[in-house]
Parts: C-alpha cells; structure tokens; sequence
C-alpha cells in the first residue's frame, strides 16, 4: 500500500514535467512560425507573442513545483555540510514549511485573481486570461502537495547522485 502511495506523487510529477515540456515545444513552434511569417512572408502573427506568454507561466508554476518534489529548488548547500543529522532535517524541515506556507499564499491569493479575469480576454490573441492566471493557484496547489508530502513522509524524494548526475528513485 505504502509503494502505490510512494508512487502517487512521483506519477504526478512526471505529468507536471511532460506538460511542462510539451508547453516549451509548443513555445518554440510558435517563436518558429512568428520568424518564419515575419521575415520570410513579411506578414507577422498576432497571437504568438501572448500565446508564448502565457504558455512560459505555465511551465514554470508546473516546472517550479516538480523542482519542489525533487529538491532542486534553490537552497544554501552549506546544510548539507553539517554533521549533525537532526539539525540537517531540522532545516531541511524549515525549508519544505516556508516552501509550503508560500505556496497556501499562492493558491489563496492566485485563486480569486484568477476568477477576477475569467470574462476578460488577452489584446491580440483573444484568449481568456483566465487560462494564463489559473496557473499561480494550479501550480501553488502543486507545490504545497509535493512539499507536505516530503515533510510526511521524508524519504521520498528522488535523491540526486552528484557523481553521475543522475536521479535515482524516480
């Protein structure tokens, strides 16, 4: 029961990661095709620049809370050097609860900003911007998931292996 559980995360993660790669795909299609019509049929497109935009917001609330569950968000490496092992899970701890608390905000405060922008439309493309604000609490829900996992259950995250750099567990 404990491995499916182990396992739930881990699945959610790989999805973040493949959208969030299948997104930047997306991002450079669209910067191909605005160069191509722009200095090859001299007629520009509109809608790219805010498609792109909108799409790299959501890549990185869907990357920035993947990083959250493998631990390679920005963090001082002088924890590591420290002997103690309780005072090394200690900060470790008080890392994944400010990681945690900013991500409540996130989905606290990105939520209604959200559903203040559900009727309005970008300028050239059209899209609701809905689409691109529902990303802050989407992605604020994410993070605050994968960091009080990590704070239940410590030992779950995939460990980085700096000599071959590779991650091992995933």
């Amino acid at each position: 029961m404990l491995a499916f559980l182990s396992s739930v995360p881990r699945r959610l993660v790989r999805l973040t990661e493949t959208l969030a790669a299948i997104l930047i795909a997306f991002i450079v299609c669209c910067n191909a095709a605005q160069i191509f019509c722009r200095y090859v049929l001299l007629t520009p497109l509109s809608w790219t620049d805010e498609a792109m935009r909108y799409a790299m917001v959501w890549v990185a609330f869907l990357a920035g809370s993947a990083l959250v569950f493998r631990q390679e968000h920005m963090a001082l490496n002088i924890i590591d050097m420290l002997k103690v092992r309780w005072a090394v899970w200690l900060l470790r701890a008080f890392v994944l609860i400010m990681i945690l608390s900013f991500a409540v905000l996130l989905v606290m405060y990105g939520w209604p900003l959200a559903m203040r922008n559900v009727k309005q439309l970008s300028p050239s493309a059209q899209l609701p911007l809905v689409y691109a604000y529902i990303a802050v609490p989407i992605g604020g829900a994410l993070m605050a998931l994968y960091a009080a996992w990590l704070l239940l259950i410590p030992g779950s995250a995939p460990v980085l292996d700096d000599e071959h750099e590779e991650l091992t567990g995933l």
